[in-house]
């Protein structure tokens, strides 16, 4: 008899409020796992054999400052979650959001278009014209319609991306052809990167 009571006991009773175990640690697995890659991942993309590049920065710099900043930033991440973890009462910053909107997949299916046709005129008008009405469509089609923050956004999103790429990269970008290769290098002579 007491068995059975003891079943109907545990079976009423309520579940507990906090996980045990290995589950309490989810929300620090992706800013682990990233750290983790950040630091794995130069050993096996680069060469080690190449020669030093003497002036400049070499082809690996760019690669290699992103994967640095990285790990430093997954792993402020995870010192942040785990001592988020620590306290009682608080909820781990990796959750998912509550969603009132349904998604749209036409509007994500006209993104996917706008990255597709932003790739295929890159090459015709070059990075710096191709990036600014890219930013530009993209930030209407996101919903914003003040004029001046949509063109102050796609100009100074382009000159900082081509600041990045060009200038401390050193990553030749496509300049376009014909009178658009002429506005991209009087562009770059502009701005101090040619």
């Amino acid at each position: 008899m007491s068995t059975s009571s003891n079943r109907v006991a545990v079976a009423d009773r309520p579940a507990r409020d906090h996980a045990s175990g290995l589950i309490l640690l989810r929300p620090a697995v992706l800013p682990a796992m990233l750290f983790l890659l950040a630091l794995i991942l130069p050993q096996f993309m680069f060469w080690q054999g190449a020669p030093k590049v003497t002036e400049g920065l070499g082809p690996a710099a760019w690669p290699d400052l992103i994967l640095d900043g990285l790990a430093i930033f997954s792993a402020i991440w995870l010192v942040h979650e785990l001592w988020v973890l620590g306290r009682a009462g608080r909820r781990p910053m990796l959750k998912a959001q509550e969603d009132d909107e349904v998604y749209r997949y036409g509007k994500a299916l006209v993104g996917i278009l706008l990255i597709v046709i932003y790739g295929a005129v890159l090459s015709l008008v070059g990075f710096a014209l191709a990036t600014a009405g890219f930013i530009a469509i993209w930030t209407l089609y996101g919903g914003i319609r003040n004029p001046l923050v949509v063109a102050s956004v796609s100009l100074i999103g382009t000159a900082i991306l081509l600041w990045v790429f060009m200038g401390l990269a050193l990553m030749p970008l496509s300049r376009g052809q014909g009178g658009f290769d002429h506005f991209s290098i009087w562009l770059l002579q502009t701005l101090g990167i040619y």
